[in-house]
């Protein structure tokens, strides 16, 4: 059992003044407390992705009885084209997203409104000129 859970699975606050048993929303705020320092609750990252690793890997072997020794991936790209070829344009749009990257949307909003931009001058410098400095 987690620290101040008890057997119905209801959580109890860990304070002196209120001992009272807690649900729902209340509960999830008496929860909210933050990591002790040097404490990561996930030191690995993010845990496996084990569709997509399976897709990777299958993308890279050879389609068996291939007469041209394509790959998987080979062999869905060249599916993808033959579909924009023939006017399917969900296959023409993955095809220029993929390759120019998706269509910037523009940002809708008041016209009129003010904004301020804070940029880090070190920064814009090494991204634009390489320094280390």
């Amino acid at each position: 059992m987690a620290d101040g859970e008890n057997g119905d699975g209801l959580v109890t606050a860990n304070t002196e003044q209120n001992s009272e048993q807690l649900t729902g929303r209340k509960r999830s705020l008496a929860n909210l407390k933050p990591w002790p320092k040097g404490f990561c609750p996930n030191p690995k990252g993010r845990g496996p992705k084990p569709i997509t690793e399976a897709y990777a890997k299958l993308s890279r072997k050879k389609v068996p009885g291939d007469p041209k020794g394509r790959t998987y991936a080979e062999l869905i790209a060249e599916g993808q084209y033959t579909a924009a070829g023939k006017g399917k344009t969900d296959a023409a749009r993955e095809i220029a997203d993929r390759l120019e990257g998706k269509a910037v949307q523009p940002v809708v909003g008041d016209d009129t409104a003010s904004m301020s931009v804070t940029l880090n001058i070190e920064v814009v410098r090494r991204k634009l000129f390489g320094d280390d400095e």
